[in-house]
């Protein structure tokens, strides 16, 4: 079986293509990177295909990695990946981040995948001596997975040394092996995989609601972007930590795929701090949720957001943009105000509240002359 394998999961950018038969790699390229990730993948997949002397029409699967890593990176594959395979009509396999890191680790012996989620906060995941996965990907702290771990396990990854050195334990062994995702190794394991529905990222970590600690200061240029239905689970964290009644992941997968639906994330350091969900038709659009992140409100992400999508909206020669906001809520209608936005009508009653019902403001600007 010939494999096409690919991570941009994490710090590297990595694509191999693998022979499972004679079990050895026809071809790979590996360059580490923080980002720039989506520029990168293109042209070292053309270049791996090249060196393999392998066509398109000759590839059975392709494998990728699925996360946990980097909001921005996950989706850069995945989306690469399930492109690829329905315009080739190829198999695409997922396959966890920790997964393939096990796979770099020639050993024998029960295993401990460990890989930095930030904030105090490591993903980790367990595997016998025979390689199977025994604990599936989860988040804890580098103490906990560390005494958790099996008698002697060798343990591998960005965060080993950390887990090592809070565990206290003397019978953990450090692997030697790379601590990132190398797809030359991990891309065998489709071979042994059913093929099935798309693969879709696996996000493991909840954004925090640590409340600000410090004095507010604005945070600098956020990196935005365009939010797909593959981005559901994120989005669906992201609203509850924001509202009380927050949505499913189904709901926001049904309306990313109405017509007109859009959907933007800002992301500083792959990290989603806000998101701004609009619906347009005709030359009219409308806000249905806007949400910043507890720890980082009134720090301007909204306002980026905002002003960004705006900008946007009015290029593809939408003429008005409308929202609705509760009366009571002066800092985001001061914020709109500051946009442009002017009221425009009143909805008695709209909001239910626990102390009773609250009216919404009707907003609207003119986007386009």
């Amino acid at each position: 079986m010939k494999i096409l394998s690919l991570d941009t999961a994490m710090a590297a950018c990595s694509v191999a293509v693998v022979d499972t038969e004679s079990a050895r790699s026809l071809a790979a390229a590996f360059l580490p990177m923080e980002r720039g990730h989506a520029e990168a993948l293109p042209p070292m997949v053309a270049e791996v295909m090249r060196a393999s002397g392998l066509g398109f029409s000759e590839i059975d699967r392709i494998a990728v990695t699925t996360g946990p890593g980097t909001f921005t990176g996950v989706r850069i594959g995945l989306a690469f990946a399930r492109g690829l395979g329905l315009a080739r009509g190829i198999a695409v396999i997922g396959i966890d981040s920790l997964s393939a890191i096990a796979a770099n680790e020639p050993s024998l012996g029960p295993l401990l995948v460990v890989s930095d989620a930030r904030n105090d906060e490591i993903y980790a995941a367990s595997f016998d001596a025979g390689g199977q996965q025994i604990a599936a990907p989860y988040v804890a702290t580098a103490e906990r997975a560390g005494v958790e771990a099996a008698a002697g396990a060798i343990v591998l990854g960005t965060a080993a040394q950390a887990v090592v050195a809070a565990s206290g334990r003397k019978d953990l062994v450090l692997s030697a092996a790379s601590h990132l995702p190398v797809a030359a190794q991990f891309g065998a394991i489709a071979a042994g995989l059913i093929p099935g529905a798309m693969p879709s990222p696996l996000y493991l970590r909840a954004p925090d609601a640590k409340p600000q600690q410090t004095a507010l200061r604005k945070i600098g240029e956020l990196n935005i972007e365009t939010a797909d239905a593959s981005a559901s689970s994120i989005l669906s964290e992201l609203h509850h930590e924001v509202f009380d009644e927050g949505w499913s992941a189904d709901a926001f997968t049904d309306l990313l795929r109405t017509p007109g639906a859009e959907a933007i994330i800002a992301l500083e350091r792959g990290e989603p701090l806000g998101f701004l969900l609009t619906r347009s038709a005709a030359d009219e659009a409308e806000i249905i949720a806007i949400g910043t992140r507890p720890s980082v409100q009134r720090r301007g992400v909204a306002r980026q957001l905002l002003t960004q999508h705006i900008a946007a909206l009015a290029d593809k020669g939408l003429r008005q943009l409308f929202l609705e906001v509760a009366a009571s809520n002066t800092a985001a209608r001061g914020l709109y105000s500051s946009l442009g936005f002017t009221e425009a009508g009143r909805r008695k009653g709209y909001y239910q509240r626990r102390e009773g019902k609250e009216d919404a403001i009707v907003m609207r600007r003119e986007l386009a002359p």
